[in-house]
């Protein structure tokens, strides 16, 4: 009788261990996300020090003018103004860790691309785990808005190309 008893708790045991090591939980994405901004304070705090490379990039008819900083080598953030043809501005913010994007920001003012007197501006947050999103937050003039992915997709690959274009200005400012 109690051989059973036995087994049957160690197979409780078991199941309760497995589904704490292997299954998902909202604890660990809100350590995640609690991580990711502790690493944008720690970038914030080291930015005084960091090295510092100004450069432009265009693309299509959006100009990037950026400021890349690095820290031991290593490109920590990326400040960067972004006017999209002649209708907006955006001031934008990069931070990476082990070369992938951690945390982007943007602030754009600009007008509404239907009513074209009508001033808007927005505002995006988005933390980042990898290529899987953590936290995200966009304001439309002041009103909650969706992200989609490909707007998501768009900010991965220009922090990809900003990326690169900082790591190529460094290599050839030395």
């Amino acid at each position: 009788m109690f051989n059973n008893l036995s087994k049957g708790s160690n197979l409780v045991l078991f199941l309760i261990l497995f589904i704490t090591f292997f299954s998902p939980s909202c604890a660990s994405q809100e350590e995640k996300l609690s991580l990711a901004k502790q690493e944008v304070e720690v970038i914030n705090s080291k930015l005084d020090k960091a090295v510092m490379i100004t450069g432009l990039m265009f693309r299509d008819e959006n100009r990037f003018a950026y400021r890349a900083y690095f820290v031991d080598d290593k490109l920590v953030y990326i400040f960067s103004d972004n006017n999209h043809g002649t209708q907006s501005a955006s001031t934008n913010f990069y931070y990476f860790n082990k070369e992938k994007l951690l945390y982007y920001s943007s602030q754009e003012v600009g007008f509404d691309p239907v009513r074209k007197n009508k001033k808007r501006s927005i505002k995006t947050d988005i933390y980042f785990d990898g290529n899987e999103i953590l936290e995200s937050v966009r304001t439309i003039t002041g009103n909650y808005a969706e992200i989609n992915n490909e707007e998501v997709e768009k900010i991965k690959e220009d922090a990809l190309k900003l990326y690169n274009a900082a790591l190529e200005k460094k290599k050839y400012s030395k």
